[in-house]
């Protein structure tokens, strides 16, 4: 047998060293490919695990998919039971967990409450062909609100200085009335002392005296009402102003109207304030006219002094009285009385709690009631007041768009924040109108739900007197802009302004708005009735639509008038629409959370609707030794996230 040569067996056995370990460290890449991919996708299987844990209560009578956790680090303990399972199997994967850290979690009460729009808009898609008719019109409904808004900025403006301005008046009318009671007392104590009438003379004098001694206190209060007036313009002046261009006008020409009924009241306290020195001087001429005078009467009934010496003293009382120092009547015209007695009557009238007139007399109103302190409304209020103080302290923090949200927070266009409100009206009961969802509990917090997430009382009554109170807002700005465009109505405010307004023509102006703002707010009283009874309101009125008169308005017979059988227009919900457009998105949601935690205690007595998460991320380290290498044990890092 032929021998082959040793050089060559060597060579082979080298050559087969190097391709045994090229093959080896191709087969370890592949495995530790492998094994991040395993890895990777055990950490997400037990992400989803966890996730799969969401609470049913919450699913069943909201259709809302949170999961429940009682602390992050029970989060975290149940993804690590999971993953075990994947790495306790035999396999090429081998490796051991180090560490598992929750680095990223969403709420349900986050970022005043997205996770909760985005939940809503997720499941709200499926229930389009149930509220396509509602979304008909929704870019008109965004327009109407916003324009109601508006207009209803005027009204709330023109509502105020209204009320400051009668205030003013009414301080300034005391004061020349005041005056004009000191003319004609002092005219009474002229009389009686040329007739040396020492009765009649003290109980003048006396009158005279103690409306003197008065004015002091007058002229302080109408200081009052002019310092107030001046603060609440100024605040006027640096709150949010209408858009609407027409709406803007008339409140510029409002407000320029303000500025010279306080500049004018000004001037006014200025004279009035010049009138204390004489007033003083009054005042110790009339104490001296009344000692005189009582001495001379004394004198009498003591017979102790002769006539000549009796005629002598009531030289010296009538020269005293003669000396009294008043200023002549100013030329304001007089207001008309009655029209002034039934302003100030339908004023108060509107000052009162006017949900009683509201609501039908067969309706009995809810007295539920529900405790709100520890709600995650509060929580979602502290967490916005914490974020501005913060965007305050740092110039580059963001900009704010005023309503108490960062811009772009949430990142809903206005239909979609239309939606989210449409699953209030699928999900939650109303004055009028009962939620047709299963597995709702019949015994729930509040009966008005829809009002509670629109106004955040406590109480049933007081939540749909704040839903009554802003739709009576709202219909009285839009009923406002049809009295602005009617030249007819606009001539009898006018003309009822002048006769109670003393001939200032900035007053004028000023009563003549306040007057349509009211007369707009009556016929907003008969909408909100027509509303609660199941009726329908336009949302733009015409003439034939409107209801109420001028005469009916101030004697109060409008409120007699029928209601609750119209048909045509929007109803009660379609107004909630609108009011909730114009609502803060933040309370909004905080208010959502606020029902749902309360209903769903009914199954679960501990649930917290801010212990539940739509969003996790877990960030675990693994490590693993080679399988075809000799060398120390080699960390893997992975990332788990999972979200609804």
């Amino acid at each position: 047998m032929r021998r082959l040569p040793g050089e060559i067996t060597v060579f082979l056995s080298l050559i087969l060293v190097c391709v045994l370990s090229l093959l080896m460290g191709l087969l370890e890449s592949a495995r530790t490919t492998g094994a991040r991919w395993y890895l990777q996708m055990a950490s997400n299987s037990a992400i989803t695990s966890v996730m799969s844990q969401y609470n049913r209560n919450l699913w069943d009578m909201y259709r809302l998919l949170f999961l429940e956790y009682e602390s992050e680090q029970a989060i975290t303990d149940s993804f690590q039971e999971y993953l075990n399972f994947y790495l306790e199997q035999e396999n090429y994967y081998n490796a051991r967990m180090e560490s598992v850290q929750l680095s990223r979690i969403v709420k349900a009460g986050d970022n005043q409450g997205s996770a909760l729009e985005q939940e809503i808009l997720d499941y709200v898609k499926y229930r389009l062909p149930d509220i396509a008719g509602n979304l008909a019109g929704i870019a008109a409904e965004a327009a109407e609100a916003k324009k109601a808004g508006d207009f209803r900025t005027l009204l709330d403006a023109c509502k105020r200085t209204g009320e400051r301005t009668k205030a003013l008046e009414r301080a300034r009318a005391d004061l020349e009335k005041s005056l004009e009671q000191m003319r004609e007392e002092k005219s009474a104590v002229l009389r009686a002392a040329d007739a040396q009438d020492s009765g009649r003379f003290q109980r003048y004098a006396k009158r005279l005296l103690k409306e003197v001694e008065n004015y002091p206190r007058l002229v302080a209060n109408y200081e009052q009402e002019i310092a107030k007036f001046s603060e609440n313009s100024r605040k006027d002046e640096e709150t949010k102003k209408p858009e609407d261009e027409q709406a803007y006008a008339l409140y510029q020409q409002e407000q320029s109207a303000s500025r010279e009924v306080l500049a004018s009241a000004e001037e006014n306290q200025k004279y009035y304030r010049s009138l204390e020195p004489d007033m003083d001087a009054n005042a110790r001429l009339l104490s001296d006219a009344l000692n005189l005078a009582e001495a001379a009467e004394e004198a009498e009934e003591n017979e102790d002094e002769g006539s000549e010496g009796q005629e002598a003293d009531w030289d010296e009382v009538l020269e005293l009285a003669e000396e009294i120092r008043l200023p002549e009547k100013e030329m304001y015209q007089e207001p008309d009385s009655e029209k002034e007695a039934a302003l100030d009557r339908l004023e108060q009238f509107f000052q009162k709690d006017l949900l009683d007139y509201l609501v039908p007399a067969d309706r009995e109103i809810s007295n539920k009631q529900m405790e709100t302190d520890g709600m995650p409304s509060k929580f979602l209020s502290a967490q916005n007041e914490d974020r501005q103080s913060e965007d305050i302290q740092d110039n580059d923090g963001g900009n704010w768009n005023g309503s108490g949200e960062r811009s772009g927070e949430h990142g809903l266009s206005v239909p979609e924040q239309l939606l989210v409100n449409e699953y209030i009206f699928l999900f939650f009961d109303s004055f009028l109108i009962k939620a047709n969802q299963k597995n709702l509990p019949d015994d729930r917090e509040l009966s008005y739900e829809q009002e509670y997430i629109l106004c955040g009382e406590k109480t049933d009554r007081e939540n749909l007197k704040g839903a009554a109170e802003q739709l009576l807002a709202v219909r009285g700005a839009l009923n406002l802009l049809h009295l602005l465009g009617s030249q007819e109505k606009r001539a009898q405010a006018e003309a009822f302004a002048a006769a109670v307004s003393a001939g200032y023509a900035p007053v004028q102006l000023i009563l003549s708005f306040f007057i349509l703002t009211l007369w707009a707010l009556g016929e907003a009283v008969l909408d909100v009735r027509e509303l609660f009874a199941g009726g329908k309101v336009n949302f733009w009125k015409n003439a034939e639509d409107w209801k109420t008169s001028l005469e009916s308005l101030f004697s109060l017979e409008f409120l007699a008038l029928e209601t609750g059988k119209n048909q045509e227009g929007s109803d009660y919900t379609d107004y909630l629409r609108v009011l909730l457009c114009l609502k803060d998105t933040g309370v909004r949601n905080g208010r959502i959370l606020d029902v749902i935690q309360c209903n769903v205690r009914k199954k679960q007595a501990d649930f917290s609707i801010l212990s539940c998460a739509s969003e996790v991320e877990v960030e675990v380290e693994l490590y693993q030794k080679h399988l075809f290498f000799i060398k120390d044990e080699y960390c893997i890092s992975m990332n788990a996230f999972k979200a609804y």
